[in-house]
């Protein structure tokens, strides 16, 4: 699907968006012993964040910054009658991860439908039928880190994209905003607001 029309503002100026850093280890007080080979890598489930996503609930101390999740509204569907959604973070090596439903399933999803994470992020317009999205991956992260959010409808053909947001997390002086809209001419339209905020 090509690019994605995306619109991202900001409270502060020149702020930019990028993906949660894990903190750095601290350095050994003694040489360590020569590491044995290291054993191939497992390929990475997509239900579980990478290491430099780390869930907020498993940090010691809170990261500088947090992306809040708002809404995911259903304009028009992609297919007729509901569609099946997810939410997923892509990594800029190509891995990504579900980030909602937590089940690693789809939302069925009707047209109008807006689902709200946390209400007073969310931008659900006027007669649009608002419905608790329940809990999503959390995520903190510290300036510079970069992902890109994907908005995906389950196909039994192809999943189809259905938004592609890429984000860069700024220095988090002030709060950081995202919302992004299909872009028109696509057959679809869903809208994505969120935010990043200090942690």
């Amino acid at each position: 699907m090509s690019t994605i029309l995306t619109r991202i503002a900001t409270a502060a100026a020149a702020l930019t968006l990028t993906a949660v850093l894990a903190p750095p280890q601290a350095a050994l007080a003694t040489p360590a012993a020569p590491a044995a080979p290291a054993a191939p890598a497992a390929p990475a489930d997509p239900t579980t964040p990478p290491p430099s996503l780390v869930e907020a609930s498993s940090l010691a101390a809170p990261g500088p910054l947090k992306l809040v999740f708002g809404s995911l509204q259903a304009d028009d569907l992609e297919e007729s009658g509901e569609d099946e959604v997810r939410v997923e973070l892509k990594e800029p090596d190509g891995s990504h991860y579900y980030i909602w439903p937590t089940n690693g399933d789809e939302a069925d999803t009707q047209v109008r439908t807006c689902w709200v994470w946390t209400s007073d992020a969310s931008d659900c317009s006027a007669g649009s039928t608002q419905r608790a999205a329940g809990p999503y991956v959390h995520l903190t992260g510290a300036p510079g880190a970069t992902f890109t959010i994907e908005v995906w409808e389950d196909d039994h053909i192809g999943d189809d994209l259905l938004l592609r947001i890429p984000v860069t997390i700024g220095s988090g002086e002030g709060t950081q905003y995202i919302n992004a809209t299909s872009p028109a001419g696509k057959g679809f339209s869903y809208r994505l607001a969120a935010r990043i905020e200090p942690a």
